[in-house]
């Protein structure tokens, strides 16, 4: 389902030298100006396609977005905005846009400088091969991810497209402009006309419920980046698109954490009862980014006291004892106490559980640990999610460099 007004591209350039056969390099090129939000990182060292980006992303319209994997062009100085900028002109030229029409996005291992000649090479190809097939784009920019992360949405007429990447480095922190070596990296598509004001207010809010609630080893890359861009050329309620781009933007979250680097298991973390939003949301980031609680839910260990430290060292001002835990709707601590129900084997039972790692089938059945804390009787509550922490994430990124 894709949204009017654009076309897609992908091409094998060998950009990390391994001589693979994979697409590394791939093109969206939108046949009108493209309104345009984003979201980058928070992380002060910046790739240079983030510096970039976030510069044309406040000028409002762009026509173009080149993306590769295999290298972040990060930590490469004025160098990796040298090669950046030449990329980006071969690729305005071929399409006869302007240069700053035009967004980089890279991923992969960083403090290496692009291969900057031999991508040149190979837009005028690239440029030849644009069509409606997404999938090969979504492809093209894999690192370590299982699968590609590709999903739509409808509002009436209207068309909404997400494709993502991302399975570790991932805990993002991005935020939206108005006016990890693996990385997320997200762009969103739309026919709908939507004012630009209304694309950042939508963008903002549901990056906030979404990938920056999401978290696989808390770390936060210095590349995230989430591009939304609407063709305008469609009429449509506003409130059906702003539903659609929103669910678009979360399920790409939601893929992200599933395909977490060697996880099993997803956990949601419910908080509520504090004062405001952001003390819930500093509460759940704690506990989703704590190694002590991802390593209990993989071994399926109901080892509560690791929840409780998580929210003691949160930062937010709490009462201990009037704390209530429950796993899978099963109450582990009452009043910061251990539950007078507490049943060890059958919250064992409930950190069992493991999800799908189909890809996107998992959509419909995937089996999610929910651990709800309530923290008082306070408006506010944040939602996060969070992968547990195996071997396999170990042995991934012992070696990722070599």
């Amino acid at each position: 389902m894709i949204p009017e007004g654009f076309l897609f591209s992908a091409i094998n350039a060998d950009i990390n030298g391994s001589s693979s056969e994979k697409e590394d390099l791939g093109l969206i090129y939108c046949k009108h100006p493209a309104f345009v939000s984003g979201a980058f990182t928070k992380n002060l060292v910046k790739a240079a396609p983030v510096i970039i980006g976030i510069d044309l992303v406040k000028k409002g319209a762009i026509r173009a977005i080149v993306a590769n994997s295999g290298n972040a062009n990060a930590c490469t100085g004025d160098a990796g905005l040298t090669d950046a900028f030449m990329i980006m002109k071969c690729v305005a030229s071929e399409l006869g846009v302007g240069q700053q029409e035009v967004i980089p996005l890279s991923t992969g291992v960083i403090g290496v400088r692009l291969p900057a000649e031999k991508i040149i090479k190979k837009i005028a190809p690239l440029v030849e091969g644009l069509s409606p097939d997404a999938l090969r784009f979504a492809r093209s920019i894999m690192t370590t991810d299982t699968y590609p992360k590709i999903c739509s949405e409808k509002a009436g007429r209207a068309k909404v497209l997400g494709i993502a990447k991302g399975s570790g480095m991932i805990a993002p922190d991005m935020a939206c402009l108005a006016g990890r070596q693996a990385t997320t990296l997200a762009v969103v598509l739309t026919d709908a006309k939507v004012d630009r004001q209304l694309l950042d207010i939508i963008t903002e809010n549901a990056t906030e419920a979404s990938f920056n609630a999401i978290s696989v080893d808390g770390d936060t890359s210095t590349n995230d980046t989430l591009l939304v861009l609407t063709s305008n050329m469609i009429d449509a309620d506003i409130a059906d698109i702003k539903d659609a781009i929103t669910n678009v933007i979360r399920e790409l979250a939601m893929m992200v954490v599933r395909d977490g680097e060697g996880a099993t298991k997803v956990a949601s973390i419910m908080v509520k009862g504090t004062k405001t939003d952001q003390d819930a949301k500093k509460v759940a980031m704690c506990i989703a980014n704590s190694l002590l609680v991802k390593t209990a839910l993989f071994g399926a260990d109901p080892n509560w006291g690791r929840i409780m430290a998580a929210i003691g060292r949160s930062g937010v001002k709490i009462d201990p004892n009037i704390i209530s835990i429950k796993m899978g709707g099963l109450s582990v601590v009452d009043k910061g106490l251990e539950a007078k129900d507490f049943d060890e084997d059958s919250i064992r039972n409930v950190l069992s559980v493991h999800h799908w790692r189909s890809g996107p089938s998992a959509r419909g059945g995937l089996k999610e640990i929910l651990i709800e804390i309530t923290l008082g009787d306070g408006p506010g509550r944040f939602k996060a999610w969070t992968t547990d922490l195996t071997y396999k994430y170990v042995e991934i990124n012992s070696s990722y460099r070599t």
